[in-house]
């Protein structure tokens, strides 16, 4: 099974998408589909390794061509737009 996605930023351009299965200790990084310019999506795919079954986090962070990427808590500004933060996402792994 692939895991798949879209990553964007401010207009700078997506160079990495990396996810982590164990809480941010270790990163795997994703294979990056077409960059199709300033301030355009830009989708990643990569196969899900399940190291053991049942309950699991995934965390997806982007980095942009200026090293820029979520921190892991989150970043609001005082409207409530713009949240800027490493993704997570809550699986049931099967073996």
């Amino acid at each position: 099974m692939n895991l798949r996605g879209i990553a964007f930023d401010g207009g700078f351009g997506i160079t990495e998408v990396v996810l982590s299965s164990d809480g941010g200790k270790t990163w795997r990084e994703a294979a990056l589909g077409k960059d199709a310019g300033k301030y355009s999506f830009r989708e990643w795919t990569m196969p899900l390794r399940v190291e053991k079954p049942g309950a699991q986090t995934l965390m997806v962070k982007a980095t942009n061509r200026l090293g820029q990427s979520q921190p892991m808590d989150p970043l609001w500004n005082p409207p409530g737009y713009m949240r800027n933060v490493v993704e997570q996402v809550k699986i049931n792994a099967a073996a």
